[in-house]
């Protein structure tokens, strides 16, 4: 039986991998025995992690998998939940731990540029284009105050979108965003690569955002869909 859930956690870094078949064995054994649940990726390029547990068993797991892949100081989205958002421990090897046909390493991420919230709602006050990288459907349930939409089916369909799109101006500055900051990651490399001079991104996206800002001068309106059995924040 699984012990009381009341904590989930996000995170993701992008670091090569090279044995991903013991990485995820290793894992899914330690993770089992504490009695977690959710969804990892692994890859590559890096790992994706989307955990539900006790409090004290997402701290071990967390401490574990960062250990285990020496990945550092990271970036995690932590909230208190009522029930579990995951069904099952899912450990799985990818291409890539965030879909869209570029692989990229932790060299590429380097060279991004992060906002805090308080700094996304300083540069969102200047009127730069503001870019949801999400999907559609995403996008219709709730977005940032002038979001531009790409209309995408997937983000495997980013590139391409963006390419296509008449309305982005390569000299003004962009803000973009995603749910917790992955896809921003490789959507930061492309708008790069295609000539995007300024491009900032919002760290730990918009989880991150919504932990920081729960009051009314919030600039995010409507709700946020997340890949998991809450449906949404």
């Amino acid at each position: 039986m699984h012990k009381k859930i009341n904590t989930i956690i996000s995170f993701y870094k992008f670091i090569k991998v090279e044995d991903t078949n013991s990485l995820r064995h290793v894992i899914f054994d330690y993770l089992e025995g504490l009695g977690i649940l959710g969804t990892i990726l692994i890859a590559n390029e890096g790992i994706n992690v989307n955990l539900c547990g006790g409090s004290y068993e997402i701290e071990l797991s967390k401490k574990f998998i960062t250990e285990q892949l020496d990945l550092g100081l990271i970036h995690s989205n932590e909230s208190n939940i009522d029930y579990q958002a995951f069904s099952k421990l899912k450990v799985k090897i990818k291409k890539e731990i965030i879909k869209v046909g570029l692989k990229i390493s932790e060299n590429d991420i380097n060279k991004n540029e992060y906002l805090n919230p308080k700094q996304w709602d300083n540069l969102l006050d200047d009127k730069p284009i503001v870019l949801d990288t999400r999907n559609r459907f995403e996008y219709l349930l709730g977005t940032f105050e002038n979001a531009k939409s790409l209309d995408l089916d997937s983000f495997s369909d980013f590139k391409e979108k963006v390419i296509e799109s008449k309305r982005l101006d390569k000299k003004q500055d962009i803000a973009i965003f995603c749910t917790g900051g992955i896809r921003c990651e490789k959507a930061s490399v492309i708008l790069k690569n295609l000539g995007f001079e300024n491009v900032f991104q919002l760290k730990g996206g918009i989880i991150n955002y919504l932990n920081h800002n729960k009051n009314i001068d919030s600039k995010w309106k409507g709700d946020c869909f997340v890949f998991d059995d809450r449906i949404t924040l």
